[in-house]
């Protein structure tokens, strides 16, 4: 068992044995292909229930998780750079503690239950205020066939710089169109002073992706239905924080809460207000 330091640059991608965590791996191994980024593998050991006596014996319990892990992606014929670890700990707090120099963290949720919401606002929303880096969350049910669009869902006197810059990127590279949604502007002459800021940030980040088709709307109630209305086949979708502080905190407002527990596309949440890492050209690292 390798436990190697995560390499700068990676994508990071926490597993359990869930079917989102499934999910995730696929998604974190095509992106970290399709980007030629290192990717690296990580399954934390959670001993704080005391549910093992001791931790040799948990090891044994959870070390599949890895190991099949590196047998799915040997199976698919993936052409990767990967290491691999398993900590143990609290797992947002470790996976946030080695993402500090990473490009992406990707994880899965467990699905629609009263059991997934409180997963999505406690490890889920605590990683995202721990993470510098854009952390993309995948369901059970993720649909990871490629979508005509990537849509980017922006809230009302937020900061939306990062989420557009990402949004415009990911779109970019990918060769799709980009949807910008603008939810709740409460009436029209916030809706015209938010309508001159987007048209401002986009002129900006536009001009590093001239070839790019962008539409955008503006909503004020439905927001979440709106975003699924609009994001009919989407490959991604990536949304913003609110951004509450270095630990905990609801970090995702009540829309973006709505939009990962029913989105069936991956959603890539993005912390407005940081510069995300930036990785000089990452060292050989072991092959999966």
């Amino acid at each position: 068992m390798m436990d190697a330091i995560v390499p700068m640059g990676a994508v990071l991608v926490g597993l359990d044995a869930s079917a989102g965590s499934a999910k995730a791996l696929e998604w974190a191994a095509a992106e970290a292909r399709r980007r030629k980024w290192p990717l690296h593998l990580m399954h934390v050991l959670d001993v704080s229930h005391r549910t093992w006596p001791t931790y040799s014996m948990t090891r044994q319990v959870h070390e599949p998780v890895i190991n099949n892990a590196l047998a799915h992606l040997v199976r698919s014929g993936e052409k990767l750079k990967v290491t691999w670890s398993e900590p143990t700990g609290d797992p947002a707090t470790t996976l946030a503690s080695a993402a500090r120099g990473c490009r992406l963290v990707v994880v899965g949720s467990r699905g629609r239950s009263a059991a997934a919401d409180a997963f999505l606002g406690s490890t889920t929303n605590r990683l995202i205020a721990q993470t510098r880096c854009p952390v993309a969350v995948l369901r059970a049910d993720t649909n990871l066939t490629t979508g005509t669009s990537v849509v980017a869902g922006l809230e009302y006197g937020r900061p939306f710089v990062r989420v557009l810059e990402t949004a415009f990127e990911q779109a970019g590279t990918r060769h799709l169109d980009l949807t910008i949604v603008l939810h709740r502007v409460p009436n029209d002459e916030a809706q015209h002073r938010e309508n001159d800021r987007l048209a401002r940030s986009m002129a900006d980040v536009a001009r590093s992706h001239p070839q790019l088709r962008v539409t955008t709307h503006t909503v004020r109630d439905g927001a979440i239905e709106e975003l699924r209305r609009y994001a009919t086949d989407p490959a991604l979708v990536v949304v913003g924080s609110l951004g509450h502080g270095e630990f905990g905190g609801a970090v995702l407002g009540s829309v973006h809460q709505g939009v990962l527990r029913s989105a069936t596309c991956p959603v890539l949440v993005v912390r407005d207000g940081r510069k995300a890492f930036v990785a000089s050209p990452p060292q050989a690292a072991a092959g999966a």
